[in-house]
């Protein structure tokens, strides 16, 4: 008797102008892909360079397909993505399309969640970081060690996660990668990122989900090489144009984190510093455009403030401690 292989669904937003990212991502999908069923979904999210015009020759086998929609930001072409996957689909991952897997991801995800695991996660490596993912966080606890954990697969490396994992995510939200996440998705059928966001939607998504989720499963492999990609809020650093619309999305996120989210005093206090520290830095981002006599959006100023109240109260005296001196708030940003 035939055993049908495990079925797994890969969302892959799109959006690039450079030739050749897509594909090698895709590639790299389906080079892990031994013994499984997979299904690539390829978000084209208004991309200027045509995704047909990149793996147009992929599709012939029902294994990738494409499904085109006007832009709308990474996580509403995430939300197509999942909107697409096949009903007998009971696992689902996501891969940047300017990202690819280096190691053999979806065979350890569906591994761990055939043993009834609600999430899996590995590492990765970012260009230009030294350290690994799991290892970003200043502190041993801030950080995914295999040696705190129980190991249940040795020949695969895979753990099983042992602690409050929806609290360190909470704190460090980055120790997992939308390139290196998969889930129930039979399991949790309505988890979907907020669209307003244009940076941390993946973070209210990760906390969404490990809110709600059971047993957690990972391993120390690195699966996924991550590139620099091509959203400009990543690269919204302190002193660039970008760095209000960044801090402006922050307040956003911190405040959907604190409206929808459940969390204990602890953890509301730990989200309620993070808003603290957008505030400030959405405030030294005024103040530099206007040293600097550089053009400043007026409009997105009065918008961040009409939906912040408390944020507009404490306008003027966050306008008086940067003046003072008292704050230093240069290149902090929250943690996604």
């Amino acid at each position: 008797m035939s055993v049908n292989p495990a079925k797994i669904a890969v969302v892959i937003p799109y959006f690039q102008r450079q030739p050749g990212l897509l594909r090698r991502c895709v590639q790299s999908v389906l080079d892990w892909r031994s013994g499984l069923a997979i299904h690539v979904v390829v978000v084209d999210d208004g991309s200027p360079l045509p995704a047909d015009r990149e793996i147009g020759d992929l599709l012939g086998n029902g294994e990738v397909v494409i499904i085109r929609k006007d832009n709308g930001g990474p996580g509403a072409a995430r939300n197509t993505g999942l909107d697409h996957v096949p009903r007998d689909t009971p696992f689902v991952a996501f891969l940047d399309s300017d990202d690819q897997w280096i190691g053999p991801f979806p065979g350890d995800a569906v591994r761990a969640l055939g043993r009834g695991f609600d999430l899996f996660i590995g590492d990765t490596q970012r260009t230009g970081i030294s350290r690994t993912r799991f290892q970003w966080g200043d502190s041993r606890e801030g950080n995914l060690r295999p040696e705190d954990h129980v190991l249940i697969d040795a020949e695969h490396e895979l753990y099983e996660f042992s602690g409050d994992f929806f609290d360190l995510l909470i704190r460090r939200s980055s120790i997992i990668s939308a390139n290196a996440m998969a889930y129930r998705l039979d399991r949790f059928p309505g988890n979907r990122f907020p669209e307003g966001l244009m940076q941390g939607e993946d973070r209210f998504f990760k906390l969404q989900l490990a809110q709600s989720i059971g047993r957690v499963a990972f391993s120390p492999h690195i699966y996924a090489d991550e590139g620099e990609g091509v959203n400009i809020f990543d690269k919204s650093g302190w002193k660039t144009d970008g760095y209000l619309r960044l801090t402006s999305n922050y307040i956003a996120l911190s405040r959907m984190v604190l409206d929808e989210i459940r969390l204990d005093a602890s953890q509301r206090a730990f989200v309620r510093g993070q808003l603290a520290d957008s505030r400030r830095a959405f405030v030294a981002a005024v103040l530099h455009q206007l040293r600097h006599r550089k053009p400043l959006d007026w409009a997105q100023v009065r918008a961040t403030l009409r939906r912040d109240p408390t944020g507009t109260v404490l306008f003027l005296p966050n306008v008086l401690r940067l003046v003072a001196g008292h704050l230093g708030v240069k290149g902090r940003r929250p943690p996604g």
